[in-house]
């Protein structure tokens, strides 16, 4: 039947059928993302950082200008609160920036590379463990990824869209967005001013012989790094090496190549530090070097795509200064720190896979096959198993058990912090920390300091396993333990009355 011969209704059905062909895979990904990042969300309590970022989100903080070495999240995370403070609530912020993120690769992978790219490389982010974790934390990393997969879809945009004016130069609504995008992206996370230097070298080849374009593009890079400008120097006090991260890191080595390469498998499949099975941590090793090898069909043919290219250096230029400046001052090389470029490793395996499935096409379903495997160990270890510290239950035993006469001593850090969002009791909450403690002389010191309790004592408690023996001894001579409650995370509460 030819064209013109098809009736209007026929010409509607076919278009609806052809878009719901289009939208269907990433579509049913989103669905079956929001699920899985909604899943088991308040299981786990908060930690440290995730208390850090409520305490930030104060008015007062905003207000004074304290935090603007990273202002966009807490502005929003502030807005957020007005409607729910419960931990999900809170989580549920990255979750809406999660499903965007998986939206905006999917268009990036498309324009890019192909649909069909662009699909697997959502599907790859979507269901990283790392990115994951991610998502349900009360923490800027997932809002980070998708202002910066925002800002590389408009570059893109500019650098393969046809000229709209004389001069041959991209668009300037195209690189205005771009503009706004990779602003925001630093205001959330200060690393992601390291995209701007992909974005310089791929423009810059790009339009290497049109003057028009190289000046537009300079006057909108130039705003963004004006517009940046006040929060510059809360940045350098925060890198500098006598900073309070330096000081809260003292032990932390800038990575090997080893390291280097095991974050292939991080980003990806496993984020975990501990394989306890060697069939499994063999496993694993082998898939870091296929992961490798998916990159390499990427980047290593005959009639590549200058895509795949800008890709690839979206991904790997911005490594290589935060790997110098890991050597050269304090180690930034920590995977939080680095989910922003992630997106881009997926655009890549997105590309290796591709390729494959074109040439070699029973190995591409055996990498499909043992990706599946990686990624399903990966995702059950996260659901399964406590990362995140006992403060949710241990405030929990408290609320539940106790008396208005009781006292609380309270070993372990961020007293303040935890009990500020969790404990909504009364009782005196004394801090007197165990960390360091371990002989017995300093063991009877600590006991010294308790207060004295008129009835009953919660002692919150956390040491060494192989010092828990000594701890307990002492205690027992001072006092009789009534209950012990035990947690996950090696955390115990102990119930005392005096002797």
């Amino acid at each position: 039947m030819k064209l013109d011969q098809i009736s209007p209704v026929e010409k509607t059905y076919q278009n609806t059928r052809l878009n719901v062909q289009q939208w269907l895979p990433i579509t049913l990904l989103m669905l079956l993302a929001t699920v899985l990042y909604f899943y088991r969300i308040n299981a786990e309590g908060l930690w440290l950082d995730e208390l850090s970022s409520i305490e930030d989100s104060q008015l007062p903080a905003i207000q004074s200008g304290r935090n603007l070495l990273r202002p966009l999240y807490y502005i929003l995370l502030t807005g957020w609160k007005q409607f729910g403070s419960s931990d999900a609530w809170l989580r549920s912020l990255s979750v809406v920036f999660a499903i965007a993120s998986i939206f905006l690769i999917y268009r990036l992978g498309s324009r890019l590379l192909g649909k069909v790219e662009g699909v697997a490389a959502a599907a790859f982010l979507a269901f990283s463990p790392l990115f994951i974790n991610h998502v349900q934390e009360v923490r800027m990393y997932v809002l980070s990824a998708c202002l910066g997969i925002a800002g590389t879809w408009y570059l893109a945009k500019a650098l393969m869209e046809e000229p709209t004016d004389k001069t041959g130069a991209p668009s300037h609504v195209s690189l205005a967005a771009w503009c706004i995008f990779r602003w925001l992206a630093i205001l959330a996370v200060p690393l992601n001013v390291v995209l701007l230097l992909p974005d310089v070298v791929i423009y810059g080849l790009r339009f290497r012989q049109q003057r028009a374009a190289l000046i537009r593009f300079a006057g909108w890079l130039i705003l963004i790094l004006v517009l940046w400008s006040p929060f510059v120097l809360s940045v350098f006090q925060a890198i500098a090496p006598d900073s309070t991260y330096a000081s809260h890191h003292p032990g932390r080595n800038p990575p090997g190549l080893s390291n280097v390469v095991r974050t292939l498998k991080f980003w990806t499949v496993w984020p975990f530090s501990v394989q306890t099975n060697a069939i499994a941590s063999s496993f694993y090793r082998f898939f870091t070097f296929l992961l490798a090898g998916l990159i390499g069909l990427a980047l290593f043919q005959k009639h590549k795509s200058p895509q795949v290219l800008w890709a690839a250096a979206w991904f790997a230029l911005p490594l290589l200064p935060i790997l110098a400046f890991s050597y050269i001052s304090i180690p930034i090389w920590v995977n939080r720190y680095l989910v922003f470029v992630s997106p881009y490793l997926f655009l890549l395996l997105a590309a290796g896979l591709s390729r494959l499935w074109r040439q070699w096409r029973i190995a591409a379903i055996v990498v499909s096959l043992a990706y599946l495997i990686a990624v399903s160990g990966g995702l059950v270890r996260y659901y399964t198993v406590q990362d995140r510290p006992d403060y949710k239950f241990i405030v929990e035993t408290i609320e539940q058990y106790e008396q208005p006469e009781d006292v609380v001593v309270w070993s372990l850090f961020a007293r303040k912090l935890v009990l500020s969002h969790y404990y909504q009791g009364s009782l005196e909450i004394y801090s007197n920390k165990s960390r360091g403690i371990k002989s017995e002389a300093e063991i009877g010191q600590w006991l010294d300091n308790f207060p004295d309790a008129p009835t009953r004592l919660w002692l919150v408690l956390k040491v060494k396993e192989q010092d828990y023996p000594n701890f307990e001894q002492q205690i027992k001579a001072q006092y009789n333990v009534e209950e012990t409650f035990a947690y996950e995370q090696g955390s115990k509460v102990l119930l005392l009355t005096q002797r």
